[in-house]
């Protein structure tokens, strides 16, 4: 199951540009919802609170919902329809927020399983567990164990480990990878919800969506003078809560050679203090901390679609988007592939 549970369960379409992503987050978005309802999984459109605790965030949002709140139903709360909307936020130093309908909320540790179970009944597929791939030709897979798989069309989906395929593609100044800190709460007492999904103001440096809000680069500027420790760390504070009441919390990200398998205390604080800060959850006890590894693109484009030779599609590097798109890119991969190739195809080298 890899990447796809070792993050927030958050389908995140108000982080994504306007135009062909956040076209392809809504689709992902519509096709969740239908495989939620087919197969049972928890998958709750809990919408996201981006909180406002300071002047330069609330600007940052007021341009946001001035330029995109009426395609992308977003709208300004004063603090009082905040809480009302969101009771887990924390009042204190609260000014203000922005609310979205569009984000859904999946329980990715259970859900995963259970489309894996759900497949298996599909008429006209073969799932096949613990199969490495060796070695990768047009219309051939063969294991490390000598199996050979043969079919008309190969999809090369295997996130960051994949990069020893085709290394005249994944080339260090094209890919690097990033790894994250998350934690989880254990369940909150009680019966307590947070409400929707909360991002701070941290996070709207971190996400494309808001790039052209005027007002960000100086809010970047005063993250980097107060809290230089955030920029070190790209740390951004998000927090999600499942069914069974537990808060996830995160997130950092660490790219390329700064990556060690050891897990960073200072960061865990860090994003643990902030998120109090956010939200006022009745217990902040720890059940599980983890960390996860992504690929990323070192140019401006958000993922690669790319057949390096007849038979082959490769498909990666979405970065942290990676719930937010995948349905909608497999989708438009299968029935449009040159137009996924012509969007998300070229590879574009720069130095890092």
């Amino acid at each position: 199951v890899g990447a796809s549970i070792r993050n927030f369960g958050m389908l995140w379409p108000v982080g994504q540009p306007k135009g062909e992503l956040f076209d392809l987050a809504m689709r992902s978005r519509a096709i969740w919802l239908d495989l939620a309802a087919e197969v049972g999984f928890f998958c709750e459109a809990s919408g996201s609170m981006h909180v406002a605790q300071r002047e330069d965030e609330l600007r940052v949002l007021e341009e946001f919902v001035a330029s995109e709140g009426a395609s992308r139903r977003a709208q300004l709360m004063t603090p009082e329809a905040v809480l009302a909307q969101t009771p887990g936020v924390n009042p204190r130093g609260l000014i203000g927020g922005m609310y979205s309908p569009l984000e859904l909320n999946v329980e990715a540790r259970t859900a995963i399983g259970m489309i894996w179970d759900w497949l298996q009944d599909q008429e006209g597929l073969q799932l096949i567990r613990g199969f490495e791939a060796a070695r990768v030709e047009p219309n051939r897979v063969e294991s490390t164990d000598g199996d050979v798989l043969e079919c008309e069309q190969v999809y090369l989906t295997a996130g960051s480990d994949g990069i020893a395929h085709y290394p005249d593609v994944f080339t260090r100044d094209a890919f690097t990878r990033c790894k994250l800190q998350m934690m989880r709460t254990i369940a909150q007492p009680d019966g307590w919800r947070m409400g929707t999904h909360v991002a701070g103001g941290w996070t709207l440096r971190h996400y494309g969506a808001f790039a052209d809000c005027p007002s960000l680069e100086s809010l970047k500027a005063r993250i980097q003078d107060e809290q230089p420790e955030f920029d070190q760390h790209g740390i951004h504070i998000m927090l999600s809560q499942h069914s069974g009441g537990d808060l996830v919390i995160g997130d950092s990200h660490v790219y390329g050679d700064a990556i060690t398998p050891f897990d960073d205390e200072q960061i865990d604080r860090l994003i643990l203090e902030h998120a109090k800060k956010l939200v006022h959850a009745p217990s902040w006890a720890i059940e599980k901390r983890w960390h996860g590894v992504y690929l990323k693109r070192t140019d401006s484009r958000s993922l690669l679609v790319h057949r390096p030779e007849p038979g082959v599609t490769i498909i990666n590097a979405m970065g942290g988007a990676g719930m937010t798109l995948s349905f909608g890119v497999a989708e438009q991969v299968v029935k449009q592939p040159e137009l996924a190739e012509a969007h998300f195809g070229s590879l574009v080298r720069q130095s890092v």
